[in-house]
């Protein structure tokens, strides 16, 4: 376990980005990240356009925030001048330029995301075009890898809470992830 200023300096980071590449303790780095991330590939399909009935919009919200993670942990494999785009068909501000800023650092320091997440939504409550998310993540198979070795530097935890929430963009009506909270302690 991390603790003291190292701790700190994660949930710092861990905020400013996505959870699953930057929260918990440290591997040993020993391990090379896998080669291949299966469950990275975006999604071929967003969410459908949601419908009037309640249960219509919450499927819609939890399809959008289940989507976001695979989609947002893929966008750093691909070229840089792609990021925006991809991130906005996901995210809205102030998340979105979250996100971006941080993909854009750990770029610089050389660190690349690994692995996939498991999403256990709890609850989720929507409010004309905002929505609420609560979520206990399965971090445990992601984290972080250093860009040019492939060799793990972090590694999530199996029990990442978070409250998202997302809005319903006007032009579309799709939902996106406009800002992810890490409140701490147990899920």
């Amino acid at each position: 376990m991390i603790v003291g200023t190292r701790w700190s300096q994660f949930v710092v980071l861990a905020s400013a980005a996505l959870a699953p590449m930057l929260v918990a303790g440290c591997s040993n780095g020993d391990a090379p990240a896998p080669t291949s991330s299966p469950n990275l590939s975006a999604p071929s399909q967003a969410p459908a356009a949601p419908s009037s009935s309640g249960q219509d919009e919450r499927q819609a919200v939890e399809a959008a925030y289940t989507q976001f993670w695979p989609r947002s942990l893929a966008i750093p494999t691909t070229p840089e001048d792609t990021w925006r785009d991809a991130m906005a068909a996901i995210a809205a501000d102030p998340q979105f330029s979250t996100t971006l800023e941080a993909m854009h650092r750990n770029k610089q320091v050389g660190v690349k995301p690994y692995g996939d997440v498991t999403t256990r939504i709890s609850q989720v409550e929507v409010r004309g075009d905002q929505a609420t998310v609560i979520d206990c993540q399965d971090g445990s198979r992601s984290g972080q890898a250093d860009a040019t070795t492939g060799d793990r530097k972090t590694v999530g935890s199996p029990e990442i809470p978070i409250h998202a929430q997302l809005a319903r963009d006007g032009a579309g009506g799709q939902w996106k992830v406009s800002q992810l909270a890490y409140p701490g302690g147990p899920c």
